[in-house]
């Protein structure tokens, strides 16, 4: 579900994609930092106001949250973001683009899952229809999203006061934990901007850890001394910072991505 934060502004559109619960709370904290002139979209998870059907595959995640792009954006260059798991379905929505012919500036993750969901064998034989898993998922994602409302910086695109939406969020929420859970990604080469929360960092590098190969192009990290969570709740204004220098600085590393391109050909 795409939600429109800020539409006015010359730059290329920012279109920031949810985590793994579905939601993607903090886009008003986003717009204030990145100024009146940076167009804004979030999505939240299909189905999270109980209206659009739930979706639980990462490809039918893209094809929808595509459409919506165009919907809004059908011409011109933009930049795709994603937080948590989110960011393997930003990645596939930037090589969808890509493929469409559209220019898409450097890819932008904050706090990607260190070891990709999809890489556990087990998940890839996850039952969700088996009463103890399916509980399961239904209360991790809901204590996810009750945790997420206690903050009154978080925008959410239902009440969760009410029984019926909460309701509605936690299914979506669920799907997109099926989704990310038996995805598999593949390599991603162009460049892409990471923020890294620092009790993870080392995973990230490490040459026989799956990130270095899911990124194989010019790549500029930068480390934050939050985890994951609190990245986006004590390190907030930082992070919305840390973007808006990856938005200024993205030219400069496509034109990095555009270097090795020619070289390889030559």
């Amino acid at each position: 579900m795409l939600v429109p934060i800020q539409t006015s502004g010359n730059k290329p559109p920012l279109f920031f994609v949810h985590g793994r619960p579905g939601v993607m709370p903090v886009g008003p904290i986003l717009a204030r930092g990145l100024g009146p002139d940076q167009p804004l979209y979030v999505f939240h998870a299909n189905g999270i106001d109980g209206r659009a059907p739930i979706i639980d595959n990462v490809r039918e995640m893209v094809r929808a949250y595509v459409e919506e792009i165009y919907a809004v954006r059908p011409t011109g260059p933009l930049v795709i973001a994603g937080m948590c798991d989110g960011t393997f379905a930003a990645i596939e929505i930037a090589r969808e683009m890509k493929k469409r012919g559209r220019r898409v500036g450097p890819l932008i993750l904050a706090a990607p899952t260190f070891f990709p969901p999809g890489f556990v064998r087990e998940n890839q034989t996850l039952d969700p229809a088996q009463p103890l898993i399916a509980g399961q998922l239904y209360r991790q994602v809901r204590t996810s999203l009750l945790d997420h409302a206690k903050y009154p910086y978080n925008e959410l695109p239902f009440d969760p006061n009410d029984p019926k939406q909460m309701h509605a969020a936690t299914l979506a929420g669920v799907g997109c934990l099926i989704a990310f859970a038996r995805h598999v990604p593949t390599p991603f080469r162009g460049p892409a901007q990471l923020i890294l929360p620092a009790p993870r960092v080392l995973g990230y590098f490490h040459p026989n850890m799956p990130w270095p190969k899911l990124l194989p192009g010019p790549c500029i990290s930068h480390v934050v001394p939050w985890d994951h969570m609190d990245m986006f709740r004590s390190g907030r204004e930082t992070i919305t910072r840390l973007i808006k220098l990856f938005l200024e600085e993205g030219p400069t590393l496509e034109v990095l991505a555009g270097l090795r391109i020619e070289r390889t050909v030559a």
